[in-house]
């Protein structure tokens, strides 16, 4: 079993990290040390862990909650069934989507998924843009949405 601690990062690094390491061990299971929060009822770590885990909860072949197994709230093991989405598609289908609703301004997009980093809300807007999957809307002010 690998383990790893995403103890010290932030909540886009730890999800990366845990992304990459899972799919680069096809086949292994990993064990996710989120911690619980300092507050104990679950910190944004593992919230996000285990969000991204339900989300995704058909590339597991089992999912097992520290909780469960000894009471610890602090770990999640997961085991290998399939690879895992890369969390760049996964940014640009939320922009997608939150586009479709109704046109947005660059700074709105920016803003309400700030928690991406915005380097990677920009590069996945121009990416959807070149790729077509979103269009410029050219007016007063430019805004994305869909065709």
């Amino acid at each position: 079993m690998i383990e790893i601690d995403l103890h010290e990062m932030t909540v886009t690094e730890a999800l990366d990290y845990f992304i990459g390491t899972y799919n680069s061990n096809k086949g292994q299971s990993l064990k996710i040390i989120h911690g619980y929060g300092s507050t104990g009822v679950g910190g944004r770590i593992r919230t996000a862990v285990r969000n991204f885990i339900e989300v995704n909860r058909s590339c597991f072949s089992r999912i097992e909650f520290g909780e469960d197994l000894d009471r610890n709230q602090g770990y999640t093991i997961v085991y290998y069934r399939s690879e895992l989405p890369d969390p760049n598609d996964i940014l640009k289908e939320k922009i997608r989507d939150y586009c479709a609703l109704s046109p947005k301004t660059k700074e709105k997009i920016a803003g309400d998924f700030r928690k991406f980093g915005s380097g990677a809300v920009l590069q996945a807007l121009k990416e959807l843009v070149s790729s077509g999957r979103l269009i410029e809307i050219k007016g007063k002010v430019k805004k994305y949405g869909i065709k």
